[in-house]
């Protein structure tokens, strides 16, 4: 199969990017408001407990592992779907599911001994284990590449001829972490640190603008979903 993007499949790619981040931390953040009793703090980039949680380390570490857990849902519903005696539309669906669920930035943080799963870790046995805090990144690198590994290899596979296969593999796997972390890492967060768009519709510091660009991504997305079906296409035989 070849890679044919249009600017609305590509509009259309990045609003999915966009709603699985959103998507995880909004898990974070409702999972530890349901085990600490009280909503905590939400930015487009980070979350955190409110100041008077009372949730066990457990319940903590369910939180963390909460975000990823909706990543990894995407990433393997996108595995299904590439299945090879799948239609090309939905094998080409399940390749951008793959990508937009940000596999790569999971596997760097990992590599570099954080991540939300080494995090959630930490927090159930680092007292255990005292110092063996090599240990704990090890494992979650493994688990860690244990997810993510497959779905990434499939989608490798999926595109014909070498050079073409390589060329769009890095550019799905590396270019949609980077413009996820300048466009929401960076410049949202910044202007809501900065007081713009931090109007507080909860009492426990979700800003409304959240809402409002969860929303935009949301309809942007499920009005141009369609045009993920034709990102990967049979190449034409040649007579």
């Amino acid at each position: 199969m070849k890679v044919k993007l249009t600017p609305l499949s590509v509009l259309s790619f990045f609003c999915l990017v966009f709603l699985i981040h959103e998507l995880h931390d909004w898990a974070h953040f409702l999972t530890a408001a349901s085990f600490c009793g009280c909503l905590g703090y939400r930015a487009f980039d980070s979350w955190a407990p409110c100041v008077l949680c009372n949730a066990s380390t457990g319940g903590l570490a369910l939180a963390t592992l909460a975000g990823p857990l909706v990543n990894t849902l995407i990433l393997w519903s996108g595995w299904m779907m590439m299945h090879p005696d799948n239609p090309s539309e939905k094998q080409s669906m399940g390749y951008c599911m793959v990508f937009a669920a940000l596999p790569f930035p999971r596997i760097m943080a990992a590599l570099a001994g954080g991540g939300d799963e080494t995090w959630a870790l930490r927090q159930l046995f680092q007292r255990s284990t005292g110092g063996h805090h090599h240990y704990i990144a090890g494992a979650g690198l493994l688990i860690v590449s244990i997810l993510c590994l497959p779905p990434l290899i499939r989608a490798f596979m999926l595109v014909a001829g070498w050079l073409q296969r390589i060329l769009w593999f890095l550019v799905f796997l590396v270019l949609p972490g980077m413009v996820d972390h300048w466009l929401v890492g960076k410049e949202l967060n910044t202007l809501m640190a900065n007081g713009f768009l931090s109007h507080k519709i909860l009492r426990g510091g979700a800003q409304s603008f959240l809402f409002v660009w969860l929303a935009v991504v949301l309809v942007l997305y499920l009005l141009t979903r369609k045009s993920l079906r034709s990102v990967l296409e049979y190449k034409e035989a040649i007579v």
